[in-house]
């Protein structure tokens, strides 16, 4: 038996937080123990799905609350079990876990980059990245990445041409193909029977940039009155962007489905996917919009490595917002077409994904 460690920040819906739990979900129980580290008191959906599959979870505090105590209880769970792999996906506070595990001998040490974004400046912050990679580059063995923009964000040029191990984020391909009974089923439970659905899906942040998509509904709701935009995720933002709907006066047109495990049902009840997220590093929903044949407008910094099928239509945040509208209301579902299959085709099925994980573990 291998005991393995993934520190994953959080296990609340997400794309880092859905390789996480897709390692400890798929990986064999007679071979591998999958622990988790989190940061939040709420294990969150996708932890509750790894604990009844048998993994552990530990709760910390942010590293940033107090870095030396985080260094020290990092030390005292890795020293309860005797783990071959610690796995950290938190991007720059990995270097703190792969000198623990350094220190604690532990084997296989893991850092994965799974994003592009450039959080922030300042000398402080910029100081503190300086001494993370550093840390991150002499402890770990392995260093991975979903893709090359996070890859290089994270290791730094140099490091990532070098050492640098890309594992494309996969998804079950056959899971998110179009389903004709869950659209019915779930435009009937929401009322959307006669409605034209933009649909987004992702965690309600900033960087997700929800708040462009409700900008554009007054003006696409002049040309097609019956459009209605489902936003389905969670986050810090939903507050503000119930604020902001109701300032627009486009209350009643905006769906808070909150988060689901069922995401795939809720994409083949859309009818056009929009995505303008400020920053990317290799979006997995993307990945599953495509595998369900919804045409996808999506904003230009979302990097090329997804653009798979003839679905991506992409547009640059600083084009006027008569050219996101014109996209959204021209695009449209191909029926009888299994994108599904030219998903799985391209590589990023998750059953490759998963293998490429267990085979760094034997290492």
């Amino acid at each position: 038996m291998k005991y393995i460690l993934q520190i994953a920040a959080h296990l609340t819906i997400g794309g880092a937080e859905k390789v996480c739990r897709d390692i400890g979900l798929y990986a064999n129980p007679a071979e591998y123990e999958t622990h988790y580290i989190i940061f939040d008191e709420d294990i969150g959906d996708f932890g509750r799905e790894v604990t009844e599959k048998g993994c552990k979870i530990f709760k910390l505090r942010e590293p940033s609350e107090n870095y030396g105590e985080y260094f020290r209880e990092l030390k005292a769970i890795m020293a309860k079990y005797p783990y071959t792999a610690v796995h950290a996906h938190t991007m720059f506070s990995i270097g703190w876990v792969m000198l623990a595990a350094k220190q604690m001998k532990i084997p296989v040490r893991v850092s994965h980059a799974h994003s592009a974004l450039i959080d922030g400046n300042g000398l402080i912050k910029s100081f503190y990245e300086r001494v993370m990679r550093r840390l991150i580059l002499s402890c770990s063995t392995d260093l991975v990445a979903c893709g090359e923009k996070a890859g290089i964000r994270l290791y730094g040029e140099k490091a990532y041409k070098k050492r640098g191990n890309l594992i494309l984020n996969g998804i079950d391909t056959k899971a998110f193909a179009f389903s004709e009974a869950k659209r019915n089923e779930i435009r009937s439970q929401y009322d959307l029977t006669d409605k034209f659905v933009l649909g987004h899906t992702g965690r309600l942040a900033e960087v997700k940039n929800q708040a462009f998509i409700l900008e554009l509904m007054p003006s696409i709701l002049k040309k097609r009155s019956n459009a209605v935009l489902m936003l389905v995720g969670d986050g810090d933002d939903r507050t503000k962007l119930s604020e902001k709907a109701r300032e627009l006066k486009i209350s009643d047109k905006v769906i808070f489905t909150g988060n689901t495990t069922n995401v795939q049902d809720y994409l083949s009840a859309m009818d056009v996917f929009v995505f303008p997220s400020l920053y990317e590093g290799l979006p997995l929903s993307i990945l599953e919009v495509q595998a369900n044949g919804l045409p996808c407008v999506i904003s230009d910094t979302v990097p090329p490595d997804v653009f798979l099928t003839d679905l991506i239509h992409p547009v640059s945040l600083n084009d006027k917002k008569e050219k996101w509208i014109d996209e959204i209301l021209c695009v449209q579902r191909v029926n009888g077409k299994d994108y599904s299959q030219e998903l799985k085709n391209s590589g990023f099925d998750l059953n490759t994904a998963m293998e490429k994980v267990y085979r760094i573990y034997e290492n």
